[in-house]
């Protein structure tokens, strides 16, 4: 009796979420702090406040956060695309399991590399005043 393959949905929505996560995060991070510092044709009158700077900590984190829900998704596939009994040199792995473990470690490598990238992109969020040209 021979199990299905296993399935490569979860295992490549994994490794599309930190790429996405890292897009979302630069489009809509960089959006919001050029609204903040531009809101109209000329740069703002006064810098932003704090609700402007805590709008972008917040989509930081919500990236950070799907970008490493991705990693546990790989992970958790990873570990459980294994072959049913120990292989030895010579044995055939099942079905879909080469692959599912293949995508699963490529989710893993780039949930972390991603999640690494959005913690970089968000230090000069944290050190850095906004619209710092203008009101520097």
């Amino acid at each position: 009796m021979s199990r299905a393959a296993p399935s490569i949905v979860w295992p490549l929505a994994a490794l599309a979420a930190g790429p996405a996560a890292w897009i979302v995060q630069l489009v809509v991070g960089y959006g919001a702090s050029s609204l903040a510092c531009y809101p109209h044709d000329a740069p703002a009158a006064r810098p932003p406040g704090p609700g402007e700077h805590a709008v972008l900590i917040a989509i930081n984190l919500a990236c950070l956060a799907l970008a490493l829900a991705g990693l546990a998704i790989a992970f958790l596939h990873w570990r459980g695309a294994k072959p049913p009994q120990p292989a030895e040199h010579n044995d055939v792995m099942p079905a879909g399991i080469g692959r599912a473990r293949f995508l699963a470690a490529c989710g893993m490598l780039s949930g972390l590399g991603f999640a690494l990238a959005i913690l970089f992109d968000t230090a000069p969020i944290l050190g850095a005043p906004a619209c710092w040209r203008l009101f520097g």
